[in-house]
């Protein structure tokens, strides 16, 4: 989970990351001009947390394995 509201996830591997959403409804029904902004924020903020996440897990691929004798991107491992 990434952020405070759990709707958005990050999910990396050896292509990459991207943000998915755990849920369709981002946002509850709003009526109120204040209550959108809110909502709308909330899910900023939500998303700037995933853009963090994201940044920090591309910096940890390129660094490569995180393990002693793990092949990392970097290391020509020839079938």
């Amino acid at each position: 989970m990434t952020g405070i509201l759990g709707k958005l996830h990050v999910e990396h591997g050896i292509n990459g990351a991207r943000v998915l959403a755990r849920t369709h409804e981002l946002t509850p029904t709003c009526i109120e001009d204040s209550e959108i902004d809110a909502h709308i924020q909330l899910l900023k903020d939500d998303l700037d947390a995933c853009a963090r996440e994201m940044k920090r897990l591309i910096k940890v691929n390129r660094c490569g394995a995180l393990f002693e004798g793990w092949p990392s991107a970097r290391d020509d491992i020839g079938a």
